[in-house]
């Protein structure tokens, strides 16, 4: 079953990215080798600063994600090094493969026997929310919504699937609300859920998250600037916010794998709302999407070195 699963999540991915090449080919706007002339024009060091900024994002993730674990009784350094994983593999493979990993990943690595899954799923979804109000709150605060024309943003006007949403949330809530009055395992679970969410949410450590959400959409934005820079495309803070607004909710629904095409139509459209060129656009959002995968495999190799290291000492304290 699980590879029948991945076959047709990998045919759906050659079928959409086939159709948005096809698109892009027969479209007028797109030139190819403009496009390559553009990452050219990009250059180096452009991109080493980008990816910098992009290292320097995940870093603020991975400590907000350690600063809502308070019972996990895990260092530091092994929730970085889980949380990096994780979000590798949530660029790289659908359905958020990358959150079931952290999730029994932190527990594995927990000394605390009383420690549930049910801890670290209350703490994806409180880093979700908090990721999504400071977004929101920014793109609010930052936008100058007179530029943007209300009917450029189809994107945006999505009542019918905010219901579509809702109902679908109520009707999962109401089948879990009857599955768990049968299940005592899962109606414990969901008493830790609970009680894990009262743990977390408090003032000062929402404060922290809601900073750390603020560092991470910062950089983020920093990254699309330092790649755009070289295009003569000067990128505001408010535009580049609105742009990842536009990206995020492009690829809430995993469709490709590493979200191939679906990505990059998603910064190329945000970015055409500020008048940027097709092919510059599709030049920028190509370097943004490889860097951003670039700066977790950094993270990963380094956090590998340092833990493995850390082992090691451990092991040689034993001894002696």
């Amino acid at each position: 079953m699980h590879h029948l699963f991945l076959k047709k999540r990998l045919l759906a991915s050659v079928v959409v990215i086939a159709i948005l090449v096809w698109m892009m080919i027969s479209s007028n706007s797109v030139s190819w080798e403009y496009v390559y002339r553009s990452l050219r024009q990009i250059g180096w060091m452009s991109l080493a600063l980008a990816l910098t900024v992009a290292v320097a994002q995940y870093l603020w993730l991975a400590l907000r994600f350690f600063s809502l674990l308070p019972k996990a009784h895990v260092s530091l350094l092994r929730i970085c090094r889980i949380y990096s994983v994780g979000q590798f593999l949530n660029h790289v493979i659908p359905a958020r493969a990358g959150d079931v990993y952290k999730i029994f990943a932190v527990n594995k690595a927990s000394e605390n026997r009383k420690f549930s899954t049910a801890h670290v799923v209350s703490a994806l979804i409180t880093e979700r929310f908090l990721a999504s109000l400071t977004l929101f709150l920014l793109v609010f605060l930052l936008v100058d919504w007179l530029v943007i024309k209300v009917t450029d943003m189809p994107l945006l006007d999505a009542a019918h699937k905010l219901m579509a949403g809702i109902v679908i949330v109520v009707l999962a809530a109401l089948v879990l609300y009857f599955v768990q009055k049968k299940s005592a395992r899962l109606h414990r679970w969901l008493r830790e859920l609970v009680t894990s969410f009262t743990t977390i949410l408090n003032l000062p450590r929402l404060s922290v998250g809601i900073g750390l959400s603020f560092l991470v959409w910062t950089f983020e934005v920093l990254s699309l600037k330092f790649l755009a820079a070289p295009l003569q495309v000067d990128l505001g803070f408010g535009q580049g916010m609105l742009i990842l607004l536009i990206l995020n909710i492009g690829i809430a629904v995993p469709l490709t794998l590493a979200n191939v095409g679906i990505y990059e139509a998603a910064v190329v459209f945000g970015l055409s709302l500020w008048g940027v060129e097709t092919n510059n656009a599709i030049a920028i959002a190509l370097c943004h999407h490889i860097l951003q995968i670039v700066a977790l495999g950094f993270w990963i190799a380094l956090f590998n070195v340092l833990v493995r290291w850390q082992n090691i000492g451990k092991f040689r304290g034993q001894l002696t």
